[in-house]
């Protein structure tokens, strides 16, 4: 007996050292060392001129590595190159990538793009500014217990931008029953503010089987996709899922919100009313599936002060009009009567931009 109390102990006195020995050895970082990244290209002051004869040059952007007071055995810290307008404080800056290296690049269209969405004007030159994040955590049986951010200093910069045919904005894609479940073929809805909130225009046929689909993040099944939460109107990334459904054919305005993993639809039928037909009852649209707008060939018939607006579904809680000033082709909410005069025309209606828009072809 007493040899094995004896051997307890010696193991425990063992355990015990080795312990403060771990403690003493283990490395302990003094945040308040950190020296932060440094961005070492662009240039403070470059001027970027993105054209768009040059859309496949490449742009490179470059910072030094973070140094933390002790360097051995840590996580690798990721970085954050955040990009926003000169007068912004980065709270709603774009992050043009997060990585472990310390540089990316990108094509000038790629570049456009990113900018184009944050709203610059294509031709004209923009004070910018950029900055690098870098952030470190720590963890202990998969929780984070501490984190690290740094940022490097400001870089400002000027870019002038070119009006691109296309823009690319994040996307979900809708595969369905409706479409024989290929996301690679399926429509799309996107997040004009790559902001996590997708909206667009999808249009289930008559003929279909059912009206189930999902959402998936890839035009494929490899990504996450969003199936049918616990709720009505809750959303699942558990790959097995229940489809989601619409109650029937026709047309859904589709809102999808994958923050908080909620969705909305609306069914919306879309047609043309004007000084044409008294303003008495709207003249429906039919979708076109190759183009994915809704189209209508009508023969306007003469009229004082002909002019017209887009409604759904038979009533005015819906309508769009011109915008102020009128463009002739970017529509606008409750917007103003737009002109049109006699004769044939077909009306296109375009809900899956990010601000609607029309074209009126007189035939």
């Amino acid at each position: 007996m007493k040899r094995i109390a004896f051997i307890t102990i010696l193991i425990s006195g063992i355990l015990l050292i080795n312990a403060c020995k771990k403690a003493e050895t283990d490395p302990v970082i003094d945040f308040s060392q950190t020296v932060a990244p440094a961005v070492t290209a662009p240039a403070d002051g470059a001027d970027i001129v993105l054209t768009q004869d040059m859309e496949e040059e490449m742009i490179t952007f470059t910072w030094s590595e973070v140094e933390y007071s002790v360097q051995a055995d840590l996580q690798l810290p990721t970085y954050s190159l955040e990009v926003d307008f000169s007068e912004g404080d980065f709270t709603d800056a774009t992050e043009l990538v997060n990585t472990t290296e310390t540089s990316m690049s990108m094509t000038y269209a790629a570049m456009n793009n990113e900018l184009i969405k944050m709203g610059l004007v294509p031709g004209t030159k923009t004070p910018m500014k950029l900055r690098v994040m870098a952030h470190l955590k720590s963890f202990d049986d998969g929780k984070v217990i501490s984190a690290s951010i740094t940022h490097s200093a400001e870089v400002n910069f000027s870019a002038t931008t070119y009006e691109a045919s296309t823009i690319e904005y994040p996307k979900l894609w809708v595969p369905g029953e409706y479409q024989g479940w290929a996301p690679d073929q399926a429509p799309f809805i996107q997040s004009f503010e790559s902001d996590g909130i997708y909206t667009g225009y999808i249009y289930f046929p008559a003929d279909a089987a059912t009206f189930e689909f999902k959402f998936t993040s890839q035009p494929n099944w490899d990504g996450p996709n969003y199936g049918m939460g616990a709720n009505a109107g809750e959303l699942d990334t558990d790959g097995g899922a229940a489809n989601l459904s619409v109650p029937g054919p026709g047309g859904y305005m589709v809102t999808v919100n994958t923050n908080d993993l909620t969705w909305t639809y609306e069914l919306q039928t879309w047609g043309i009313i004007g000084e044409f037909n008294g303003w008495s009852a709207q003249v429906n649209m039919d979708w076109d599936a190759d183009n994915r707008y809704l189209t209508l060939t009508y023969d306007v018939p003469a009229a004082d002060n002909n002019r017209f607006k887009f409604r759904a579904n038979d009533n005015w809680d819906i309508n769009l009009g011109a915008i102020d000033p009128p463009d002739g082709k970017t529509l606008s909410y409750g917007g103003a009567d737009i002109p049109v005069e006699s004769g044939s025309h077909t009306f296109i209606l375009n809900l899956n931009t990010k601000a609607p828009t029309y074209e009126l072809i007189q035939n």
